[in-house]
């Protein structure tokens, strides 16, 4: 789907890092649903913060091209590590398999538990859990990447019944009949890699598609002991839990894959690290790692920036999503006109001036009237009333306020002002406020618009 290059950016402090780069095929790039279920992708991923997900920083379209930056993991997707252990005809140690299955464990519980910003769950089903889809960097880090095909409550993309995505070999039974699928099928794809990792051959194999389809739905395998007598039987249960035909009776949660595994790490090799794991991709792979090491010497870059940075489709706004709300800014008080009478001078309705939008002042008072139905908020002069000296009766609390405050409604009063002429206080008593000083009481206090004009004919 797309040629994948090794890039590098830098950051606000000129610090350089490195991205993989996916450049999406030409002829790809005119199919619409595919170029979808790419921006599908990304959404997905960068929701995801987990560290066994790859992250996806951009999906973006620049020079008519369609890139996808991501995460770069140095290292060995686990297809390649599995093709490395066919050539030395040694499965991949117990313990480094059960190791990579819990970090992928971890990774689909994290994917098939998130919530967006509303906390709503996003029922993310990966199903494309497949070696070739889980990198292993040198240091020892599993990575978990490649949800292009995932299915998740923001796909827009909907998969037709019977329409089947992903590897047929790793496939769930229910998603090789074309049925609706949940998290349980992750886990299914998840057995299968641990298989393929203890015997170094998939649990499914035949010599056409409709046959593997067939040995996929009826999950017939051979079992592990019989492949490799010396494999520990409790990791073979634990495959063949995941293997298990019917959902009900497989693991419910990738979460627990990931405690069995654990468990059995504890217990056959107690102080096994992710070094271990780094260790044994750096030996499996020392002569490539080397000759990527002078390869990437030979690379310089290029003193000519574009200009053309692109458009990032992941934050582009939905045609049919309906327009967030704009919370109400008053505009700042040195470029309104409010203090100024009709013969003023000075920063007016009419300058050219603008407030802190970049919106002309006056575009932002018509705006103002339109919702309040003609009245200028801006343009009315601000007044602190106090209820028992203006006669004012309290406003009942049946009656809802007309302009909501920030801060929540109290029912004590503001302190009273000291009437002209009454006792004398004493020395220990704090002298009397002015009489329109407040104090912090005034915050807490209801805010009301009045129409003068109004008041004064009543």
């Amino acid at each position: 789907m797309a040629e994948i290059y090794r890039a590098k950016t830098f950051d606000g402090q000129g610090h350089a890092h490195l991205v993989a780069v996916k450049r999406v095929l030409a002829h790809l790039a005119e199919d619409d649903d595919f170029i979808q279920m790419l921006v599908d992708e990304a959404k997905i991923a960068s929701l995801l913060r987990h560290q066994n997900i790859a992250r996806v920083y951009e999906f973006a379209r620049a020079h008519g091209e369609y890139f996808i930056a991501m995460e770069h993991v140095d290292g060995k997707d686990t297809r390649t590590i599995l093709e490395r252990c066919r050539q030395k005809k040694k499965p991949m140690p117990p313990e480094h398999a059960a190791y990579v299955a819990a970090e992928v464990g971890s990774a689909l519980h994290a994917a098939h538990t998130a919530i967006d910003s509303k906390r709503r769950p996003l029922r993310i089903v990966h199903r494309d859990v497949s070696p070739s889809n889980i990198i292993v960097s040198y240091t020892g880090e599993v990575k978990l990447c490649d949800f292009g095909i995932a299915k998740a409550t923001l796909s827009k993309v909907n998969t037709k019944t019977g329409v089947i995505k992903g590897k047929v070999k790793y496939m769930s039974p229910e998603q090789a009949l074309g049925r609706k699928l949940d998290h349980r099928s992750d886990v299914f794809s998840l057995g299968s890699c641990l298989y393929e990792m203890l015997t170094r051959v998939p649990p499914f194999t035949a010599s056409n598609e409709m046959d593997l389809l067939i040995k996929v739905r009826d999950a017939k395998y051979r079992p592990i002991a019989d492949l490799v007598p010396s494999t520990p039987p409790e990791i073979e249960a634990i495959a063949d839990r995941c293997l298990t035909r019917s959902r009900a009776q497989r693991y419910q949660t990738a979460a627990e894959v990931e405690a069995d595994l654990r468990a059995f790490l504890r217990r056959y090799v107690p102080n096994y690290s992710r070094s271990h794991l780094g260790r044994y991709v750096r030996k499996a792979f020392a002569a490539e790692i080397e000759r990527e090491l002078r390869m990437l010497e030979e690379y310089v870059l290029a003193d000519d920036v574009s200009d053309d940075l692109g458009e990032n489709l992941i934050a582009r706004e939905s045609e049919d999503a309906p327009p967030q709300p704009v919370p109400f800014q008053p505009r700042p008080t040195g470029t309104a006109d409010h203090m100024l009478g009709e013969g003023g001078t000075g920063t007016g309705a009419g300058s050219d001036d603008t407030d802190g939008d970049g919106e002309n002042s006056t575009t932002a008072e018509r705006r103002q009237q339109q919702a309040t139905g003609g009245f200028d908020v801006h343009a009315a002069q601000t007044m602190i009333l106090d209820p028992a000296r203006h006669g004012m009766r309290p406003r009942s609390r049946t009656q809802p306020p007309p302009v909501p405050t920030a801060r929540p409604r109290t029912t004590s009063a503001p302190p009273p002002v000291p009437p002209p002429g009454g006792r004398p206080r004493t020395r220990t008593q704090p002298p009397p406020p002015p009489p329109n000083d407040f104090g912090d009481d005034i915050h807490r206090e209801e805010t009301m618009i009045l129409d003068r004009e109004r008041f004064r004919r009543r």
